[in-house]
């Protein structure tokens, strides 16, 4: 069947799309074919088995068309979109920004345990990407002071993009964690999730992830694993204030390590905490 010219019905433009992804499993088809009705066609997931008699347009079929090229080429569907969603918020993402995972909600939801709503804190987000801790805080924080820095300069402009559609303010910088001096400053809560896996671990990753998420974003030498904790440890010992938390998102294989690393005598609380996988891949440290 040549779909280009046929009047094309919502069924049969899944049959073509089911058809192209012959490399994906029947799950992620469905999941990817539902996303793109939403976003293209106005069609919420659990409405598209109702519209199948529908008429698709040939703009329309285009979208679908540049999308499953995409697709093939391992580009996740986040970036084809241009948005993801995390704890219930949309956010813009590009190949210049991580997409936000999970473990990263969970930590925000550990966060969320230590504090009252509102209470009046002023944050620090080392390593922002596209703001989806800083601005979530923000809003959840909402008599709080956020700041944000990030290395990227594309990153950091997903990011205000980000925090002007939901109408937050957040001071945004550029700044590099290895390389920060920040004087006369202090926060209540310094949270992190930065680069932290070894280049020995590429051969495990997916090639949606290896290929077209920032890798600036990513790794670290597999010599220098915790270089980015080391650094973030000598932040927190300069600018947190007393009691305050620093949060961070770590590499599962290197939780005992980073539990010693923080174990220090300005610091009264370090706590290494599971994810719903049973991973160690978060740490908590409380300042005397």
């Amino acid at each position: 069947m040549d779909v280009k010219r046929l009047v094309m019905k919502l069924s049969d433009l899944k049959q073509y799309f089911f058809n192209q992804l012959v490399n994906f499993s029947k799950s992620e088809k469905k999941i990817f074919f539902n996303m793109l009705c939403e976003h293209f066609l106005k069609i919420l997931p659990h409405q598209v088995s109702l519209n199948y008699e529908i008429e698709v347009s040939n703009s329309n079929f285009k979208f679908f068309k540049r999308s499953i090229k995409r697709l093939k080429s391992n580009e996740p569907i986040q970036y084809v979109l241009g948005y993801t969603h995390f704890f219930g918020h949309k956010f813009k993402v590009s190949s210049s920004v991580l997409i936000p995972r999970p473990e990263t909600e969970e930590l925000i939801s550990w966060i969320f345990e230590c504090y009252n709503k509102n209470d009046s804190i002023k944050i620090l987000d080392l390593g922002t990407g596209s703001g989806c801790i800083a601005i979530t805080l923000a809003k959840y924080f909402s008599n709080s002071k956020v700041f944000a820095l990030d290395i990227s300069s594309d990153a950091l402009k997903i990011a205000r993009t980000n925090a002007k559609k939901h109408d937050v303010e957040i001071s945004f910088n550029k700044a590099d964690i290895l390389n920060l001096k920040i004087v006369n400053e202090n926060y209540d809560l310094i949270v992190s999730n930065p680069p932290y896996v070894c280049k020995n671990e590429i051969s495990k990753m997916a090639p949606n992830v290896l290929e077209h998420e920032p890798h600036l974003a990513l790794f670290v030498e597999d010599s220098t694993p915790l270089i980015f904790y080391e650094a973030i440890k000598q932040i927190t010992l300069s600018n947190l204030s007393s009691k305050g938390f620093c949060f961070l998102e770590i590499n599962e294989s290197f939780g005992n390590e980073l539990k010693n690393l923080f174990e220090d005598i300005n610091f009264k609380n370090v706590v290494l905490k599971k994810d719903t996988f049973n991973r160690n891949r978060m740490i908590m440290l409380q300042k005397y």
